[in-house]
C-alpha cells in the first residue's frame, strides 16, 4: 500500500533517521559545550521587564497630567476671582502672584513629561485611541437579522399571502440608538416671550437690567475726568470709539451719579438710548398734503397712541409737501397695533415702518453725527454761521453763496453735505 506516492517502508525509514539526526544533535550540543538557556538568559524575564518598565512609564506620564489638570482648575478659580474683585487689589494681586506660580509648575511637569516621551504601552485606552475595523463595523450593523439563503430570492417574490411584503437585511432601516440629554446648558434668548403665567417660581428668575451707556465727547483735560470716573466708579467700563470715550456705568444708580458729576464740571457727552425707550418710526401715506398734522395727532391719541413728533416729508429740489406724515410713537402695549389701521380723519390710509436711508445720523443740536438731538447734551453748534446757537435759530434765513463748512473748513458746501471729507460713509 502507499500514502501519498510513497510506501510505507520509505516512510517509516525516513522517520527512523530523523529520529537519529535529532538524538545526535542533542549529544553533539551537550558534549561540545554549547550555551545553555541559563547561560544566556531567559527572554521571558528580559519580556517581563520590558512590559513592567512601559507601564512605569505609563502610570508617571498619567500622573503628571493628573497634576497639570490640577493647577489648571487652580489657575481658572484665581482668574474668576480677580473677575468678581477687582476693586480689592490686594486680593488680585494675590491671584497674580498665584497664577504666576502655578505656570511656572505647569511648564515644569510639561518638561518632565517630554523627557518621558510618548506612551510606550499600545494597550494604554488613555493615551491610546482604539481602532475600530470599519469593514467590522459594517458587518455588525446586521447582527440580529438572519442571513439570506442562498440563492436570495427576489423582492417579487418575497410577498406573503397577507400582503405584508419583507425588506433584505441591507435595505432595511438601521436601529436608532437612544441619543441621551445633552449636557450642556444652553441659553434661549427668546425666553422672556414665553407664557409664565403656568411657571412655578416664575417671579424669582431675575431678567438682567440693561444699563445705557455714556458717551463722553473727547477734550483736552479728557484723561483727568476718566481717572475721576475710575476712582469714585471702579465698575465702569470705558472704551474709544468714533471720537467718544464709551462709559458703560455697572448700575442705573452709577449711570446717575455720573450724569450728574459730568454736569457739575461742564462737560459735554451724549446719552445712549435703551431698546425699550427708542420710539417706533412709522409713515402715513395717502392723505392730502395740506392735512393737519393736529387732526392727525388728535386722532392716534383717541385710539390711545402717544405721539412723540410728528412730520411732513418735503421735497427739496421742488421745495413742495409731500403726502407723507413721519410720526414718532412710544413703545405701549398697543404700539405695534398701528399698522392694522385702515382709517384716520374718515381718510384711507397705508400705514409702513420708516424705511432709514444708509447715510450716518447728523444731530441737529451740536451738529455732530452718530447720534440725535434728544439724547445730546453737548454745546449747540450752527452749521451756517459756526454760533453756539441751534442751525435752526440762526438769524441766516437765505442761501448762503459761499459757505464755509465747520467741520473741514472748506469753502463752498456746509456741514450736511455728503460730498464732505469729514461726512462719515457707512459701508
Amino acid at each position: 500500500m502507499e500514502e501519498g506516492g510513497r510506501s510505507r517502508s520509505s516512510l517509516s525509514s525516513i522517520a527512523s533517521s530523523q529520529r537519529t539526526l535529532s538524538a545526535d544533535s542533542r549529544s553533539s550540543r551537550r558534549n561540545s559545550g554549547t550555551e545553555t538557556d541559563e547561560q544566556i538568559g531567559n527572554p521571558i524575564h528580559s519580556w517581563i521587564d520590558e512590559v513592567n518598565r512601559k507601564h512605569e512609564t505609563c502610570t508617571h506620564i498619567s500622573k503628571l497630567e493628573d497634576i497639570i489638570d490640577d493647577y489648571q482648575v487652580k489657575i481658572d478659580e484665581c482668574r474668576k476671582t480677580i473677575t468678581a474683585k477687582q476693586g480689592d487689589r490686594t486680593t488680585v494681586k494675590q491671584n497674580k502672584e498665584l497664577i504666576q506660580q502655578y505656570l511656572k509648575n505647569v511648564t515644569t511637569c510639561e518638561s518632565f513629561m517630554m523627557k518621558f516621551g510618548p506612551c510606550p504601552n499600545p494597550d494604554c485606552s488613555r493615551h491610546h485611541s482604539t481602532e475600530r475595523d470599519v469593514v467590522m463595523d459594517e458587518a455588525g450593523q446586521y447582527a440580529n437579522y438572519p442571513l439570506p439563503k442562498s440563492p436570495t430570492p427576489s423582492p417579487t417574490n418575497l410577498t406573503t399571502p397577507d400582503g405584508f411584503r419583507q425588506v433584505p437585511p441591507k435595505k432595511a432601516a438601521r436601529i436608532q440608538i437612544e441619543k441621551p440629554n445633552s449636557p450642556i446648558k444652553i441659553n434661549n434668548r427668546f425666553e422672556n416671550l414665553m407664557d409664565i403665567s403656568d411657571i412655578p417660581n416664575a417671579e424669582d428668575t431675575q431678567t438682567k437690567i440693561f444699563v445705557p451707556d455714556i458717551n463722553l465727547k473727547l477734550t483736552d483735560d479728557y484723561n483727568l475726568t476718566v481717572q475721576e470716573i475710575a476712582r469714585k466708579f471702579p465698575a465702569t467700563i470705558c472704551k474709544y470709539q468714533r471720537g467718544y470715550i464709551r462709559m458703560s456705568p455697572h448700575s442705573l444708580e452709577d449711570r446717575d451719579k455720573i450724569i450728574e458729576n459730568l454736569d457739575k464740571t461742564e462737560k459735554e457727552y451724549v446719552l445712549s438710548e435703551p431698546p425699550e425707550s427708542r420710539p417706533i418710526k412709522i409713515v402715513i401715506k395717502n392723505l392730502p398734503p395740506d392735512h393737519s398734522k393736529e387732526h392727525i395727532v388728535r386722532d392716534l391719541e383717541e385710539n390711545k397712541y402717544k405721539v412723540i413728533r410728528i412730520n411732513q416729508l418735503r421735497n427739496f429740489r421742488l421745495k413742495t409737501l409731500l403726502p407723507i406724515f413721519l410720526v414718532e410713537l412710544a413703545k405701549t402695549p398697543n404700539a405695534n397695533n398701528i399698522f392694522q389701521v385702515e382709517k384716520i380723519n374718515n381718510f384711507s390710509v397705508k400705514i409702513e415702518h420708516y424705511r432709514k436711508k444708509q447715510r450716518a445720523t447728523m444731530c441737529y443740536r451740536c451738529s455732530d453725527f452718530y447720534h440725535s438731538a434728544r439724547n445730546c447734551k453737548c454745546k449747540p453748534r450752527c452749521i451756517k454761521c459756526n454760533g453756539t446757537h441751534e442751525t435752526r435759530s440762526c438769524s441766516i434765513k437765505s442761501k448762503i453763496d459761499n459757505p464755509i463748512c465747520i467741520n473741514c473748513n472748506e469753502n463752498g458746501h456746509l456741514a450736511s453735505w455728503k460730498g464732505c471729507p469729514k461726512y462719515p460713509v457707512i459701508k
